[in-house]
């Protein structure tokens, strides 16, 4: 037990530090024939296991829920974790862009806030939390599932989601046919995710297996750096084809980058660099804080340093910032959490 729980702090903190990678190289999302593009596309390759891993955390953190406590208890702990520090980060970035000029809407009714709110416009990053709330809400059937005679059922699911919603539509997006899909299970793609992180969690895989699995998380990554770089440079702007966490070159890199680091032997790794076992995890749960105002964090970094002509294209912006801001945004995070009224802010 308490092995897992080292592997899944490990996990939390090196997918927080990946997602920020992701948005200091937010330039791929702009096509361009240059090297900074290409850069940026090496990053957006490499760290985009990072939502999916928080998704199969989710997974096997929650998905046996029943054994410690009952279904109305989840509820009340999920919740009161998430949705209230969404809904007040929400409302505080929302004013803060309409005051800053970054957006003009959003304020002017309850329905625009509303709106402006359950559809993230105040802030694109936040589309995890719907999603992160779907989830919660259907975990009560999903548990129901985590009883070992169920196995083989999960990894049903798993094959079937993974064939007709991951491999198929990307494909005949690529060759012009017209498929149907509501064929396949009736899950957003990224529930793929949940199931795959609680099987893993909870199996001991070989070291052939694993050696699989590794590779098939690199070939996936090398797949998808060549068919984005393809496909964008033959459009002359940004394919979004395989941009879909639940698409098939997104699953294997997850699962790769989970099972390496599970069988990692942290304990003797922690001891070696004299990192205390709890100090991992109070780092472990800055990370939901982080996500929720890095952003932020990064708009103030970007504003001082253009006084040094330091730009969102910039080599130093994209990698040697990374740190900075993960370190800032953690900073801000750890002090919130112990003042009294602004710890709620930060789950």
């Amino acid at each position: 037990m308490k092995q897992r729980t080292i592997y899944f702090d490990v996990l939390n903190i090196l997918s927080c530090m990946a997602v920020i990678a992701l948005h200091h190289n937010g330039i791929v999302h702009n096509y361009s024939d240059t090297t900074a593009w290409k850069t940026a596309l090496i990053v957006e390759v490499g760290c985009y296991w990072a939502v999916p891993i928080f998704m199969m955390l989710t997974g096997a953190t929650l998905m046996n829920y029943r054994e410690k406590y009952d279904t109305a208890t989840f509820f009340r702990k999920r919740f009161a974790r998430t949705l209230i520090p969404f809904l007040a980060w929400s409302t505080i970035v929302l004013v803060w862009k309409n005051c800053t000029g970054q957006m003009s809407k959003g304020l002017d009714s309850l329905q625009s806030f509303a709106e402006a709110v359950l559809n993230y416009e105040m802030e694109a990053v936040y589309w995890y939390f719907p999603l992160l709330f779907s989830i919660y809400l259907l975990m009560p059937l999903f548990s129901a599932l985590a009883e070992p005679k169920y196995r083989k059922t999960l990894w049903y699911a798993v094959a079937v989601m993974f064939l007709l919603q991951s491999v198929i539509p990307p494909l005949a997006n690529l060759t012009g046919f017209d498929w149907n899909s509501t064929l396949g299970l009736s899950f957003n793609r990224s529930f793929i995710y949940v199931f795959l992180g609680y099987l893993l969690s909870t199996c001991q895989l070989k070291a052939p297996q694993r050696y699989m699995i590794y590779l098939a998380g690199i070939a996936s990554a090398l797949f998808r750096y060549g068919a984005v770089f393809y496909l964008s440079t033959r459009d002359g702007a940004k394919n979004s084809v395989f941009f879909g966490y639940g698409y098939f070159p997104a699953i294997p890199l997850a699962c790769a980058v989970f099972v390496w680091v599970k069988q990692v032997d942290w304990e003797r790794v922690l001891e070696r660099l004299r990192i205390p076992v709890s100090a991992l995890a109070k780092i472990s749960a800055c990370s939901l804080g982080i996500y929720l105002i890095h952003k932020i964090v990064m708009y103030y970094e970007l504003e001082l340093l253009s006084g040094f002509g330091i730009t969102k294209t910039r080599m130093i912006w994209r990698f040697a910032c990374i740190p900075m801001t993960y370190l800032v945004a953690l900073a801000i995070v750890w002090l919130g959490k112990k003042i009294p009224v602004v710890k709620r802010l930060f789950p």
